[in-house]
């Protein structure tokens, strides 16, 4: 009997990873070396809106709320970690991300995986 998922079923261990933002642009380095993530959810789980930049080297190209240098935002949350941020998944992404608010601080959850063998 074949699997429903069969494109989910050869992930690899994910990695969940909480970054801090503020209005100076945050990155996740662990993210930059990653081969070829598989999975890639982020979740805003704080009380502001996140700017959110998919880019080859986020340390380099970071988000930027000025000439709309971010590729989307992340609705904020009611309350610190009730699940009702904004969510965006992404499948074979391969690059980096940054984040950063336009004002006050807030959360994102990153959870990602790689295929297995890779």
């Amino acid at each position: 009997m074949a699997r429903q998922n069969d494109a989910l079923a050869n992930f690899s261990a994910a990695t969940n990873s909480e970054v801090a933002c503020s209005t100076v642009a945050a990155y996740l380095a662990a993210l930059q070396t990653e081969s070829s993530p598989a999975f890639l959810m982020i979740q805003n789980v704080g009380t502001e809106p996140i700017y959110y930049r998919l880019t080859a080297d986020a340390s380099a190209t970071a988000c930027a709320i000025t000439s709309g240098n971010y590729s989307g935002i992340l609705a904020a949350g009611d309350a610190s970690e009730d699940g009702t941020g904004g969510v965006m998944t992404f499948a074979g992404y391969t690059g980096g991300i940054s984040f950063i608010t336009s004002s006050g601080t807030s959360t994102v959850n990153v959870a990602y995986s790689g295929r297995l063998g890779d």
